[in-house]
């Protein structure tokens, strides 16, 4: 079992996080919506797997590149 860790894409606030611990995701499933610069963007699942950690909670600024879900497929 290989796991993916999930990169934040860019500097932001956290808006929503629809996924929790030990849910199964499948490719583009959505992950969070980060706000930047007063636009929403959603990052989405590139493989289809299982969440095992969720390194972000709601209303939580994040950093371009950090870590913010591990997924094993």
């Amino acid at each position: 079992m290989a796991t993916y860790e999930v990169n934040s894409p860019m500097t932001g606030r956290v808006v929503e996080v629809p996924v929790s611990v030990g849910d199964q995701v499948s490719e583009a499933d959505l992950l969070v919506v980060i706000e930047s610069m007063k636009m929403e963007n959603e990052v989405f699942s590139e493989i289809a797997g299982t969440v095992l950690e969720v390194r972000v909670e709601e209303d939580q600024n994040v950093s371009e590149e950090e870590v913010i879900f591990v997924i094993s497929d």
